[in-house]
């Protein structure tokens, strides 16, 4: 199932500006991939509204669980609207 990230975080909890979780983040990038596959969830991409301290991201997990458990280890403080979607295709319009 395919579902729509939308991680807001607040200005002190950003990584462009927190020291603190700058280097949390730097020391967790490198294990996202074994995360990802402990929680079989797939991730398509992301990216970032920065100046809005915000992500997009496309996941693809069996269930909201698993991406939630996935998502709370990342060492930032975020609130997440998960919503599931489809998939229509490039000739669908």
């Amino acid at each position: 199932m395919l579902f729509h990230v939308t991680a807001r975080h607040k200005f002190d909890q950003c990584g462009m500006y927190n020291e603190d979780v700058q280097k949390a983040l730097q020391a967790f990038l490198p294990s996202i991939q074994q995360l990802c596959k402990e929680h079989s969830v797939k991730l398509h991409y992301v990216v970032t509204g920065h100046p809005d301290h915000v992500f997009y991201i496309l996941v693809e997990a069996e269930d909201s669980g698993s991406l939630c458990s996935a998502l709370t280890a990342i060492p930032m403080q975020q609130e997440f609207d998960i919503k599931p979607v489809r998939f229509l295709g490039v000739n669908q319009f």
